[in-house]
């Protein structure tokens, strides 16, 4: 099997494991996302580095939700992945990026980390608890376990959440040897493929539970009225949800 096979093997493979294992986590945290969005709450995604970029998966997407807010810190962003790979395992950082978030009890924020490991994400994790918001964390518990936590109370994002939805990937992330190294990291598809299918369930559940249309999104090239309907949906949440 050449390498780009194996590495859609892996992909299947880990997907295939998530869908099986992880959908009474997903359903929880879509009841969780259901109900807030429902009483006029808002969902925020934080990650660092590279899961970052999953944070930022459901944000104004196509099909995602309206009511959708990225905690973003310039520091932590994979376009400058060394300083972010430093910057999330400093203590004490979470609380300054918490303190310009305007996160509100009874919310659900997801915190993205595929290790776990850092201070970051488990402060973040624990400081928007505090605040009443219900935590969703999408990680890689293999990888988290395999690994030594960088928190200074030796606590993983798993640890620090109300609901964990483990990504089934493997330890390091990547699935394709190629002799004494490997190719492949798999986290930021199937993170990726974690949000979109929590997005379709609490959709799903604001209609079967709440009785509402749910605040979805289309895309703006699909026909005349999209983004009259995006407009309309985004002015709803527009000073809390930055529209960039």
């Amino acid at each position: 099997m050449t390498a780009d096979l194996a590495y859609f093997a892996a992909l299947k493979d880990a997907i295939g494991a998530l869908a099986d294992a992880e959908a009474p986590a997903i359903d929880r945290a879509a009841l969780a996302v259901a109900d807030s969005v429902a009483a006029g709450g808002v969902v925020h995604y934080f990650g660092s580095g590279h899961s970052h970029l999953v944070a930022t998966e459901p944000l104004q997407r196509a099909g995602g939700l309206a009511p959708v807010n990225v905690v973003a810190a310039p520091a932590l962003t994979p376009s400058a992945p060394r300083h972010a790979g430093a910057a999330e395992r400093v203590s004490g950082y979470a609380a300054a990026i918490l303190h310009t978030a305007d996160i509100r009890r009874g919310e659900v924020v997801v915190v993205v980390s595929n290790s776990g490991i850092n201070a970051v994400p488990v402060e973040f994790a624990l400081g928007a608890r505090e605040l009443g918001a219900t935590v969703v964390a999408i990680t890689n518990r293999a990888h988290s376990l395999a690994a030594e936590p960088r928190h200074p109370g030796g606590l993983r994002l798993l640890d620090a959440a109300d609901i964990v939805i483990d990504t089934h990937g493997r330890p390091g992330d990547t699935v394709v040897p190629l002799g004494k190294l490997a190719a492949g990291a798999l986290s930021t598809a199937v993170g990726a493929a974690v949000v979109n299918a929590l997005t379709c369930r609490a959709a799903e559940l604001l209609t079967e539970r709440h009785g509402l249309t749910p605040p979805l999104l289309v895309s703006q090239n699909a026909h005349g009225d999209a983004e009259r309907h995006n407009e309309a949906l985004l002015a709803r949440t527009a000073d809390r949800c930055p529209r960039g």
